[in-house]
């Protein structure tokens, strides 16, 4: 069964293994994860086991958001259910209510967190984009005040029209 979370997977699993992507290490919980639909549809122990399994997203895989070995395989409930310190039934009454929920995806990868990203999006990362505009625009000019600890050293070509002053010799070169 083709889903829409399918390409996705595909797309993230094609770029770790072109580039060496790296993960984060941890993850953010908003206070809006209070009042989100997982905690209304499930029982304690399923929150603490989904809160778990946001955790094992970013540390299993190479895939950040992807509960998956290193080859891209689903893991064992029994073994997840080991990690999250819970019986496999609570696991997978965890699973069906996060799937309906479209919280989860799983699939032959392994168990997939539709809104993972949303787990390590920061301040920064929401700044960067005006950071990045703000760069292009500044045109750097040549002429202008150079600062730094090397400025000194820095040296430009004079225009034609300049004509060395007898206080300064060394300038002859037409070097500043």
């Amino acid at each position: 069964m083709n889903n829409k979370w399918d390409p996705i997977i595909e797309q993230k699993i094609a770029e770790s293994k072109q580039r060496n992507t790296k993960k984060r290490g941890w993850v953010v919980l908003r206070k809006s994860w209070l009042t989100s639909s997982i905690n209304y549809r499930m029982t304690l122990e399923e929150i603490a086991v989904f809160s778990k399994l946001i955790v094992m997203a970013d540390e299993f895989g190479p895939v950040a958001g992807l509960i998956s070995d290193n080859d891209f395989r689903a893991m064992p409930y029994e073994y997840l259910a080991h990690q999250a310190c819970c019986s496999v039934d609570i696991l997978k009454s965890m699973l069906n209510k996060a799937i309906e929920d479209d919280s989860i995806y799983e699939n032959s990868h392994g168990i997939f967190l539709t809104h993972f990203d949303e787990y390590q999006f920061t301040e920064y990362d929401r700044q960067k984009p005006y950071r990045q505009a703000l760069k292009a625009q500044q045109t750097i000019d040549p002429n202008k005040y150079i600062q730094g600890r090397y400025a000194r050293s820095v040296h430009r070509e004079l225009p034609s029209e300049y004509t060395p002053s007898p206080d300064y010799p060394d300038l002859e070169d037409g070097k500043v």
